[in-house]
């Protein structure tokens, strides 16, 4: 809930009392009331570094939201990728042999400027 003060820093400054015969003295008016004003500047400049802080964390949630949504983007091709291959499916000697002989014919494919996920 914002917080909305009925006195700022010049309204304290410029506050003038008139003077009564059985009155207050005004020195010690005067004393209280820069005490005052110093909270007054104090508070009305945590507002600013408060506002600004608010303005930076705003912009990095929205950074955060951008990089999770590209990471989201990056995990579901990686799922698409993923979701053919079984549990059951066990890896052996063969396996390992194969990949790596596909990532020797991807690289060469690649070396001679053909891209192997377009060829057919």
């Amino acid at each position: 809930m914002a917080i909305k003060l009925v006195l700022n820093s010049e309204v304290v400054l410029n506050k003038k009392f008139p003077s009564a015969p059985r009155g207050y003295d005004p020195l010690q008016v005067d004393e209280f009331l820069d005490k005052v004003l110093a909270d007054y500047r104090l508070i009305e400049d945590s507002k600013v570094v408060a506002k600004n802080d608010v303005t930076a964390l705003e912009k990095r949630v929205k950074e955060l939201e951008k990089s999770n949504e590209e990471l989201r983007i990056e995990n579901s091709k990686y799922k698409s990728r993923l979701e053919n291959i079984n549990e059951g499916d066990t890896v052996t000697k063969d396996n390992i042999h194969l990949v790596k002989r596909i990532n020797f014919l991807e690289k060469f494919l690649y070396n001679h400027g053909f891209n192997p996920k377009t060829i057919k």
